[in-house]
């Protein structure tokens, strides 16, 4: 049996914490502040602390750092209903053992007091550096963000962003970068796609002088340039075949031999990859190399489209406003302006997005934004690419049917065998896409809680 404390001013929250936990078999006090929490920690110390971020008086990250302070070694646990890029980096890199987001399922409060109890004492964390040009948003899909970035800061793990055109891969490996032990070292962005093949190895690797035609002076690829510092590499799935084994190489040595050379130049760095492409369907298809792969993706980060986080809209559109905005002539945007935003769906993301408020700023000027100043919706550059997709999927699904229909074993299921087949592979990517967290995966598939819940059960996947 354990001590618990949860420290939280709403009583429903308690309650419940203080039910589950002597569900478990486990003691609990509960405390309405953090000054009430800190007097228990010093007079009888828990086992664990359940910490809300927001409380009267001093917040709980503070109460954090006071905890440690007094050599306070028991895991805590951050809550919170209003997380940022902030309070995330803070709450991991202040040493907290998890960090829940609010509303959260009880099942997974309990696994992480059940893991929590469990582990050894959190070693001492490095210190959250400042912040700026983080990125925005306050839905409970950027605050799942944030936290994910805030993890891959505190880690070494070779991080892959996946996500599409537009949504900011960039933004957000410069900010697990920023967050990250080695913030001071150099941060060296290459967009993969834009290297010529001819010269993306000397690009990539270097070269010395004399190596090749027009090689007049010796020169530091960015591999080398990244060096004790963090190498992203955008469009990853474009990297050509003959360079992924040395790509590889540098990687996992921590050295480079650039072209014409005989001797290696040292090159450690952390590896951060973007890509809106399958690349382990690449991988399955013989396109990209399977032991690149595993060791670029160690710690996966799924940035969500625009449109599945429609409430950051008007906070993004006001952002990009106030980048442009003199404080003489003030513009805003109408209600049925925003209206019209949140409509839109946005297929080029955050990028499309700033296009628009900028675009619409030229034609207002001052005053205020309405929906004709916007720029009149245009056909999305990927429909016929989706469109074929569409179309191969129907392919498939129909050839499948003729399949189980001419089965005389599948007589009386073919529906449900159908179903099921398209439908357990659904629920894994989403489950996976958020972190295992059935709220948001819920959300995005239109569902129940309780019924995606109860999907998973069937298709035996734990939710």
């Amino acid at each position: 049996m354990a001590n618990v404390l949860v420290i939280d001013d709403e009583q429903s929250i308690c309650w419940g914490l203080k039910r589950l936990c002597e569900g478990l078999g486990h003691s609990v006090t509960t405390a309405p502040s953090a000054e009430e929490g800190l007097r228990v920690v010093k007079a009888l110390p828990p086992d664990l602390v359940l910490l809300d971020v927001r409380l009267p008086g001093v917040d709980g990250l503070t109460a954090m750092e006071r905890m440690k302070a007094l050599a306070f070694e028991a895991p805590i646990i951050v809550m919170t209903a209003f997380g940022d890029m902030k309070t995330a980096v803070a709450a991991v890199q202040g040493g907290a053992f998890e960090y829940l987001l609010k509303p959260f399922d009880l099942a997974e409060v309990r696994s992480a007091i059940t893991r929590a109890l469990r582990s050894e004492p959190p070693s001492a964390a490095t210190p959250a550096p400042s912040l700026h040009g983080e990125m925005i948003g306050d839905t409970a899909e950027m605050q799942a963000l944030f936290k994910q970035i805030a993890l891959a800061a505190s880690a070494r793990a070779n991080v892959m962003l996946q996500g599409e055109s537009g949504v900011g891969k960039e933004l957000a490996a410069r900010a697990v970068h920023r967050h990250s032990a080695n913030s001071s070292a150099p941060f060296v962005a290459v967009n993969v796609a834009a290297l010529s093949p001819t010269v993306a190895e000397s690009e990539l690797f270097g070269h010395v002088d004399g190596s090749f035609t027009g090689a007049s002076r010796t020169r530091a690829g960015l591999l080398a340039r990244a060096h004790g510092g963090t190498l992203f590499l955008d469009e990853a799935g474009d990297i050509p075949m003959p360079l992924q084994v040395k790509l590889l190489r540098a990687i996992e040595e921590g050295e480079v031999l650039p072209v014409g050379a005989d001797r290696t130049t040292p090159a450690r760095f952390r590896v951060i990859t973007a890509t809106h492409q399958d690349l382990l369907s690449q991988v399955q298809a013989g396109e990209f190399r399977h032991d690149l792969y595993f060791r670029i993706s160690a710690f996966q980060i799924a940035i969500p489209p625009l449109r599945e986080r429609a409430d950051d809209i008007p906070l993004l559109a006001q952002h990009f406003l106030s980048l442009s905005e003199s404080s003489e002539k003030p513009i805003a945007l109408a209600s049925e302006t925003l209206a019209e935003l949140k409509r839109r769906p946005w297929r080029g993301n955050v990028r499309e997005l700033r296009n628009a408020i900028e675009h619409a700023q030229v034609l207002a000027r001052s005053g205020t934004i309405l929906p004709e100043h916007l720029p009149a919706p245009q056909p999305w550059l990927g429909a016929a690419e989706a469109e074929t997709a569409d179309a191969r999927l129907s392919d498939v699904s129909v050839r499948r049917a003729e399949e189980l229909l001419d089965d005389p074993e599948a007589f009386g299921t073919v529906y449900s065998r159908l179903l099921g087949e398209v439908e357990g592979p659904l629920l894994a990517r989403a489950m996976a896409k958020y972190d295992n967290e059935c709220a948001p995966a819920a959300r995005a598939l239109g569902l129940h809680r309780t019924t995606l819940k109860r999907k998973l059960t069937e298709h035996g996947q734990q939710s």
